[in-house]
């Protein structure tokens, strides 16, 4: 009997440490307008992984950039900043049409890594770490005009 009562002790000693990992904050992503969806909450266990469907802004666009923040909440401006990412080889076609599946995939020690399609196309993505710090900017969805000059934060 003893015996027994010591295993059960040590069966739930082991589980109580023996805890999946998680994710320390949510993860949310930027819509047109500023607001921000969660794709990720806070506790959830890793790995893990969503999809989510994005479009372009403006005919003809080849590309789209998706701003990835750590928090939740409903504003992005309100979240920080985690990495903008370009998504390039979307197929030209009018405003809206293409649907571009973005999948978002924390793995096991909280890395965050990005993968895009178009139908059966697998599309370049790449993460953006010289894009300035802006206060405001483009459309998550949209590709910013070339003659469009994005708010700098002022030097400190």
């Amino acid at each position: 009997m003893r015996r027994a009562l010591l295993a059960i002790l040590l069966v739930v000693a082991c589980k109580r440490q023996a805890r999946p990992p998680s994710l320390g904050e949510a993860i949310s992503v930027e819509q047109p307008g500023g607001s921000a969806s969660q794709l990720f909450s806070q506790g959830s266990e890793i790995p893990t992984s969503a999809t989510e469907s994005f479009t372009t802004a403006k005919d003809n666009e080849k590309r789209l950039l998706v701003h990835v923040l750590r928090g939740a909440g409903r504003t992005a401006a309100n979240l920080k900043s985690e990495a903008w990412w370009e998504v390039d080889g979307v197929s030209p076609a009018r405003a809206a049409e293409p649907r571009v599946m973005v999948t978002f995939e924390v793995d096991a020690q909280g890395h965050l890594a990005l993968s895009a399609r178009e139908d059966d196309r697998r599309l370049s993505v790449k993460k953006l770490d010289d894009l300035p710090s802006v206060k405001t900017a483009p459309s998550p969805l949209a590709e910013p005009d070339d003659d469009e000059d994005l708010e700098e934060d002022p030097p400190e």
